[in-house]
């Protein structure tokens, strides 16, 4: 019995420094990969977003507004200076962000430079819903410009959309970041959509473009 009890006391203790050694990684495993699906949601919400200010720069209306209200709800409330040296939460440098295209903004942004926004705060009002939440905070963050503008004599729009989505993972969150706004870790996301617009202007007024038929790959009639 004796033999027995110490067995299993040494059994015990082994699966206890097992999981001492195991649970830190499974746990930084698994708070890893809850971030990277928040990132890859974001991705999608971002892209969609362009398109949408795609819409509204084919229309005259504002892509920046368009392209806030739908980051709206991927948005917190983190805002303030922006500081592209990244840390990790320990306070050690992480030298990854040095590496090309893990800076902020990244090098395919063609718009302006991204300086700390004076915080004359707006909101995003819609009818017969009101104020939508984190609107204030979702314009100061999502950064819109027209690389291909609504001109007339273009047969499509082009926009980019640059979104700092805030990582709220902690542990694993300066993982994916690649500036810090206000202290906190994010994430530069851009996406570009391009558009066709359904008319162009020329010496004669306006012209509608020429129809394109379908291409026949052969199938049965």
């Amino acid at each position: 019995m004796g033999k027995l009890a110490e067995l299993h006391n040494s059994t015990k203790a082994q699966a206890l420094a097992e999981w001492a050694v195991v649970f830190p990684v499974q746990l930084f495993i698994t708070l890893g990969v809850i971030q990277l699906a928040l990132v890859l949601v974001a991705r999608n919400v971002v892209t969609y977003s362009a398109h949408m200010a795609a819409r509204a720069e084919l229309v005259g209306a504002d892509p920046h507004k368009a392209a806030a209200m739908i980051c709206s709800p991927i948005t917190w409330n983190t805002y303030g200076k922006r500081d592209t040296r990244v840390e990790s939460d320990l306070g050690l440098t992480v030298k990854a962000q040095k590496e090309p295209g893990l800076v902020f903004p990244p090098p395919q942004w063609q718009g302006p430079p991204i300086d700390t926004p004076s915080y004359n705060f707006q909101e995003i009002f819609l009818p017969g819903w009101g104020v939508l939440d984190h609107s204030d905070i979702s314009l100061l963050k999502t950064h819109t410009y027209a690389t291909v503008p609504r001109d007339g004599h273009n047969d499509y729009v082009e926009v980019q959309v640059l979104y700092e989505f805030e990582l709220i993972i902690p542990g694993v969150n300066w993982v994916f970041s690649t500036h810090r706004v206000a202290g906190h870790p994010h994430l530069g996301l851009l996406r570009t959509a391009r558009l066709p617009t359904q008319w162009h202007n020329d010496d004669d007024g306006v012209k509608p473009h020429e129809y394109v038929k379908t291409v026949d790959t052969g199938s049965a009639p």
